[in-house]
């Protein structure tokens, strides 16, 4: 089982061939003396009596553990119902703090560090960017309206230049006219003696109408051309006065888009509202952290009442203590385990036993009983437990 940790609770064994050449005894031994042959099998025995030791303990712990299962199972059934109480409140606040730590940032550290070094200005920055934004927007509506103007003004310019032409091309055809008919007219009323009174009339009419039209036309155009460079002008002004305020508004908008990592006011809101909701997160979580240490206190101490083998082991499982089919599939792993560490413990301890008649018959057999071959061999019966 993951969740039973092996307990160090016992010092480590001793080491067993310590500075074994450094005794003078055993220097002049040879690796092929009766005593080195007996020590090298004590040596390779020793790892089996380890093995022995060591199954025995964790052995001793997991019955200590189904023993503890065996407890709970059999607790008055008021004393069952306020353990389970406090293990269901651990069970669900367990979950609501994995689901949190679980849960995908929406915003990211970077983000987050630099917004919670400034929080207490970000709402009137917000406020300052949206309507700087807004501003901007109106002084660039500004500035296409000023520039639509001074261009059509322009164009107006261009086309009272071009209407002045024409009526400078107009009057030279009026000239021209006006001087062919009178030389016709001159001609008919020498050459044919025609009574043409009325017709110079006519021709002298529509000679003054026609200059004056032209000269008005002129006049006309003269002033609207000079009102033309009149508004040109004062658009240029006012459009140099709009692209300052626009470049002013632009670069403080920048400005506070790169300082905080935004692209406009919208998704600096959009952050802010983000940070605001990790805030509440991690309020939330540090109030689930405080009710866990709480209910984890609470169970350990119910449970020690019932005087368990180790209380604590159960705040890490507390789904257990709720749900009978949880506490059943551990018992059962606890069980299988048990029985595995029976089976290696017994099968270590036949190596050990067949070792030990054997170093026993060559002890007997060589007459061998130096003490550091006596000292090893108490040490295998003692972690293995083995009489004489």
């Amino acid at each position: 089982m993951g969740f039973f940790k092996r307990r160090k609770d016992q010092k480590r064994l001793e080491k067993v061939l310590e500075d074994v050449q450094i005794s003078g005894g055993l220097e002049s031994l040879s690796d092929q003396s009766p005593a080195g042959t007996m020590i090298e099998r004590c040596e390779r025995v020793m790892e089996n009596a380890r093995e022995i030791d060591d199954g025995k303990k964790e052995y001793y712990i997991v019955t200590s553990y189904l023993n503890d299962i065996e407890l709970i199972e059999n607790l008055a059934p008021d004393q069952a119902e306020e353990i389970q109480k406090a293990a269901d409140y651990v069970a669900k606040l367990n979950l609501a703090r994995d689901q949190f730590l679980n849960t995908s940032k929406k915003i990211s550290d970077a983000q987050f560090q630099m917004i919670q070094r400034q929080e207490d200005q970000i709402p009137d920055a917000i406020k300052n960017l949206r309507s700087n934004e807004e501003y901007q927007t109106t002084v660039k509506r500004d500035m296409q309206y000023l520039e639509g103007e001074k261009h059509e003004w322009e164009i107006q310019k261009k086309d009272l230049r071009r209407l002045r032409k024409r009526l400078r091309q107009a009057s030279f055809m009026l000239l021209f006219t006006v001087l062919t008919a009178a030389v016709l007219l001159i001609v008919l009323e020498k050459g044919f003696y025609y009574e043409l009174q009325y017709a110079w009339i006519g021709v002298i009419t529509a000679a003054f109408l026609g200059a004056a039209y032209i000269v008005l036309r002129l006049e006309s155009s003269r002033r609207d051309s000079r009102q033309a460079e009149v508004n040109i002008n004062y658009a240029i002004t006012l459009l140099n006065k709009v692209k300052i305020k626009y470049v002013n508004i632009t670069n403080a908008v920048d400005y506070v888009h790169e300082k905080y990592h935004v692209r406009d006011s919208r998704e600096f809101e959009y952050q802010w509202d983000l940070y605001q909701e990790a805030m509440r997160e991690q309020e939330k979580y540090r109030k689930t952290n405080e009710d866990l240490n709480y209910y984890y206190e609470k169970l350990v101490r119910l449970l020690k009442k019932c005087e368990l083998y180790d209380s604590r082991v159960w705040i890490e499982q507390p789904q257990a203590l709720v749900d009978q089919k949880e506490m059943v599939e551990i018992k059962h792993n606890l069980l299988v385990r048990r029985q595995k560490l029976r089976s290696k413990i017994a099968y270590n301890l036949d190596i050990v036993k067949k070792e030990r008649r054997e170093i026993d018959r060559l002890m007997k057999l060589h007459n061998e009983n130096s003490p550091r071959l006596l000292e090893l061999i108490a040490q295998i019966d003692e972690m293995a437990e083995l009489g004489q």
